[in-house]
């Protein structure tokens, strides 16, 4: 066996400036370009001057139309797209971690337009992340759409300074950030999207034309800064617990490349716990199980102790019942938010529906194909979980639904990660893999 000595948490690059943004400081006073060159006195100043251009200005080398329907033309240095019907037009190039900037500018009228980033391809089809240009009342421009598979994702609702950001009278420059799991869009520099996903780590670039007929969208100036990739890296290598410690009751053991926890009622034990060796900071994770009774979890930058219950810290609830993917507090406030709790605040009434239906899927395993993955034999099916630790931010997804993203004050700066088997209960569940989301080694 090979010992990954506790893989590196994932620090992403320019922390210090994704916060400054994030918190939209100085983002008030940038100007918006206006109908005139870049080099206008009004054009908002790039952010990615040392970028490489995707665009030449004079052809579509680089780029490609994966439908049978569409025009795309340059002209004056302009993409165009024309179309009676949505498509859009693709980077032949694959990106994984990158930043992106590019222009845009919406005709007069009904218009809608965006930016994909990690967009997947297929015969007549493009899916997956959009950064969206929405120029009606709403004005979620900025806004994150799963196009094609979940819809909205962040819908700009009551966000006022987000929403102010775009103007549909002009060029508006987008900015994308994709570094692992971790998405960022801004609109004339103001911050309207900041957001963990697990889905895509990697994709293609892409312009959309909405398919309003007659309409021409018009892009510019699009140039990438490629910054690496990352990987999932094995926490747990299928054959042993080597890495990890164990305290309390309950039983963990290996068994045809499975961790198993098991627990029992008439053993009166206390909770068992199963964590890391080496503690962590900021990082993502991801972990198959399969549950068939009790209470588990999973435990980020949390401490073991000595006395009952041997942890103290944050908790990602793992079990059978309505409260899978909460985040609960031992030693603490107890239970700090259920699943779906950013509905209220974050979704407007008529998209809550959505949401709520994808959830109901996950919860019964089934990922974004719809599909229950099951092992021979046996009708439980294998979930995932994903778990990303930002700062004090703690982002959960099920089988790719946005369980819980919740901000904890007093969560520590480093502890250990953990499995919990819940005391004085019959228990069974079933570990498959644990992974953390590292940088790729340049090989």
């Amino acid at each position: 066996m090979t010992n990954l000595s506790w893989l590196p948490p994932f620090r992403p690059q320019s922390l210090a400036l994704v916060v400054l943004l994030c918190a939209g400081t100085s983002a008030s006073s940038f100007a918006v370009a206006d109908d005139a060159e870049p080099a206008d006195a009004n054009a908002t100043p790039s952010q990615l001057a040392d970028a490489t251009p995707i665009f030449d200005g004079k052809s579509l080398e680089g780029w490609t139309n994966p439908y049978e329907w569409g025009k795309t033309e340059v002209v004056d240095g302009e993409i165009h797209l024309t179309a009676d019907k949505k498509f859009f037009l693709v980077t032949e190039k694959l990106y994984h971690d990158y930043e992106f900037e590019g222009e845009v500018k919406l005709p007069e009228g009904k218009s809608n337009s965006g930016f994909m980033a990690r967009g997947q391809v297929a015969p007549n089809k493009v899916f997956g992340y959009q950064a969206e240009a929405d120029p009606t009342d709403r004005r979620w421009s900025g806004g994150l759409y799963d196009e094609g598979r979940r819809q909205w994702l962040v819908p700009l609702w009551e966000q006022p300074e987000a929403q102010a950001a775009f103007d549909r009278d002009r060029w508006n420059r987008y900015r994308i950030r994709c570094v692992g799991n971790h998405l960022q869009f801004f609109v004339n520099d103001v911050p309207t999207t900041d957001y963990f996903d697990p889905v895509n780590l990697s994709g293609r670039v892409g312009l959309q034309h909405h398919g309003e007929k007659g309409q021409t969208y018009r892009f510019r100036n699009l140039k990438v800064r490629e910054l690496g990739r990352h990987e999932w890296k094995p926490l747990f290598d299928g054959k042993s617990l080597d890495g990890w410690e164990t305290v309390g009751g309950g039983k963990w053991e290996v068994v045809d490349g499975i961790l198993q926890g098991r627990a029992s009622s008439e053993a009166n034990e206390p909770n068992g716990m199963l964590y890391s060796k080496q503690a962590m900071t900021d990082g993502t994770y991801r972990i198959e199980y399969r549950f068939r009774q009790g209470n588990s979890g999973f435990f980020v930058r949390s401490q073991i102790t000595d006395n009952k219950p041997f942890v103290k810290g944050v908790q990602c609830e793992i079990d059978g019942s309505e409260n899978v993917g909460g985040l609960y507090q031992t030693g603490g406030a107890g239970w700090l938010v259920q699943p779906l709790h950013y509905l209220e605040e974050k979704f407007p009434m008529d998209r809550r529906a959505v949401v709520e239906r994808r959830w109901k899927q996950a919860r019964e395993g089934k990922q974004l194909d719809k599909k229950t993955v099951t092992s021979e034999g046996n009708d439980t099916p294998w979930n995932t979980m994903v778990v990303s630790v930002s700062g004090k931010r703690i982002v959960v997804h099920l089988n790719d639904c946005l369980a819980a993203d919740y901000v904890v004050d007093d969560l520590a700066d480093s502890g250990v990660v953990a499995l919990q088997l819940h005391g004085n209960q019959d228990l069974e569940v079933d570990f498959r893999k644990v992974e953390m989301l590292v940088p790729a080694s340049e090989e």
